[in-house]
C-alpha cells in the first residue's frame, strides 16, 4: 500500500512525536504544519531545533515539515534557507516569483494546497488519525 500525505497542525514536540508515530503506523506520511503566531513568538532557531529532535527520533523520510510564514519575506527566505519541506507565504506575485526562485534552489514548495487536519487541541491524537 503506498503512503499517502496528510497535513496536521500541532502546537508542541510530543504532538508531533505522537503524530508522526501513529501516522506510520497507518501508512500515512505526515506533513508536520506549524502555524506562524508560534514561529513569531519562538523564532526560527526552535524550528531547527524542532527538525533536529524529530530527524534524531524519526527516519528523514517518515515526515515533512509546512511552515506559516503569513507575510513576514525574511522569516520566509529564513525557512528556506534551513531547507524546510513547504513554506506557507502570502504577499504579491511579483514577490513571490522572485522568493519561489530562491525556493526552487533550496528545493523548497511554496503555497501547496494542504487541506490541514488541527490536532493542537486534541487529547487523543492516536485516535483522530486512526480514524482517518
Amino acid at each position: 500500500m503506498k503512503n499517502k500525505f496528510i497535513c496536521f497542525a500541532v502546537n508542541t514536540l510530543k504532538q508531533a512525536e505522537e503524530t508522526i508515530q501513529e501516522s506510520n503506523k497507518n501508512n500515512i506520511k505526515p506533513i508536520i504544519f506549524i502555524k506562524y503566531y508560534i514561529i513569531k513568538g519562538f523564532g526560527v532557531d526552535w524550528i531547527k531545533a524542532l527538525q533536529l529532535l524529530l530527524a534524531s527520533s524519526f527516519p528523514q523520510n517518515s515526515f515533512k515539515l509546512y511552515v506559516d510564514a503569513n507575510t513576514d519575506y525574511g522569516l520566509s527566505i529564513e525557512l528556506i534557507n534551513i531547507k524546510i519541506n513547504y513554506i506557507k507565504l502570502r504577499c504579491n506575485d511579483k514577490i513571490i516569483k522572485k522568493i519561489n526562485q530562491i525556493a526552487k534552489k533550496n528545493r523548497v514548495l511554496l503555497n501547496p494546497s494542504f487541506n490541514i487536519i488541527d490536532l493542537s487541541n486534541i487529547k487523543d491524537i492516536n485516535r483522530k488519525i486512526s480514524a482517518i
